[in-house]
């Protein structure tokens, strides 16, 4: 695969880098890579891929650009308030380097979405802010051999590591099976921009590494990071013989009942719902049929935001998720999805 002119000048400073030369920037153009979550990680680590010829992107978020997250996701603006995550980052991103091919995918990532999510990439960057998403991506990584360069960051902390299939340890070989409840988000305990773009920078650099052969510095070590502190300490992690994604006895997750799932978010009175298996939903169609029950506040290529005349805010995607705000109980949540979805059955 060869590099245009226009290429060749894009990324000369980048060319002759000892660690990079001419074959190094080919691997990149030839390369897939995909960002699960597009929020403050994956903001700052798809514009560095995108922006170092890296051949195409796939960008993962479920969620709508919303005010509170503008100090830090720097894809995103003041215009971009309530539209798809992914769709702004789709276009911001091609803007940047229209010779990157940008997919975005309006999903909700669970163990039954992890391979749409993986399939025919090279790497997985880890940009989520919830475990349960981030232990199906790292089995469907292990399950297809896609190495899965996992990052972290709350306050000023950040942590990162290098998972390869076969060579390393696996997520749930050093963080066994934590559970979100309960946690700190960057709601309750906030997060500095700097520690994000640090984290980032790592991942994208170990990223790098195995997109253009060479040996990750973090495959077996975690890297833990103190912004406040200035500190960066590193320390060794092994494989769990026992471990049910990697190890001798691995464990099956059992087949999948067709039906939703909803997830209560951090965001106050917020949940997302979920079809198990995601939708292809016309969504010109869509608001044709929703715009006598709703106001329609937003309209967009990968889906709209509807108003009810109580105030709940219904974000729906493309895919079939919904993001309802102003509900505070989940059963609500969930009779609203449904009470949409027969509508537009109907």
């Amino acid at each position: 695969m060869s590099l245009s002119d226009e290429e060749l000048q894009r990324y000369s400073r980048q060319i002759v880098l000892r660690t990079m030369g001419l074959e190094g920037q080919k691997k990149l153009k030839r390369s897939r890579v995909s960002i699960v979550g597009m929020g403050g990680l994956g903001c700052f680590s798809s514009v560095q891929l995108a922006s170092m010829g890296v051949g195409y992107l796939r960008l993962i978020d479920q969620d709508v650009v919303d005010i509170t997250n503008l100090h830090r996701q720097i894809l995103y603006d003041t215009d971009s308030l309530g539209y798809p995550k992914v769709e702004i980052a789709q276009k911001r991103l091609t803007a940047l380097n229209p010779n990157v091919e940008i997919d975005a995918m309006p999903l909700t990532v669970n163990e039954e979405t992890a391979y749409d999510v993986v399939k025919d990439v090279d790497v997985v960057i880890d940009g989520l802010d919830h475990f349960a998403p981030r232990y199906a991506i790292n089995k469907a990584c292990v399950k297809h051999k896609i190495p899965y360069v996992y990052g972290g960051a709350l306050e000023t902390y950040g942590n990162v590591t290098t998972i390869i299939p076969e060579k390393t340890a696996c997520l749930e070989c050093f963080l066994g099976r934590l559970s979100d409840e309960g946690m700190p988000t960057c709601e309750t305990a906030g997060v500095l921009p700097s520690i994000l773009a640090t984290i980032t920078s790592i991942q994208v650099s170990e990223a790098i590494k195995l997109l253009t052969g060479g040996t990750p510095s973090l495959a077996n070590k975690m890297l833990f990071i103190d912004m406040n502190a200035l500190s960066f300490t590193s320390f060794n992690i092994v494989n769990r013989e026992n471990c049910p994604t990697c190890g001798t006895q691995l464990i099956e997750a059992k087949p999948t009942v067709p039906g939703l799932k909803v997830v209560e978010l951090c965001g106050k009175d917020s949940f997302m719902a979920s079809p198990i298996q995601p939708l292809t939903l016309n969504i010109a169609e869509v608001a044709g049929i929703l715009e006598e029950r709703f106001t329609i506040k937003l309209r967009s290529t990968f889906g709209l935001t509807l108003e009810r005349s109580d105030g709940v805010s219904i974000s729906l995607m493309k895919t079939g998720n919904a993001l309802i705000k102003g509900v505070s109980d989940k059963k609500d949540a969930t009779t609203i999805y449904d009470e949409l979805m027969a509508t537009l059955k109907k």
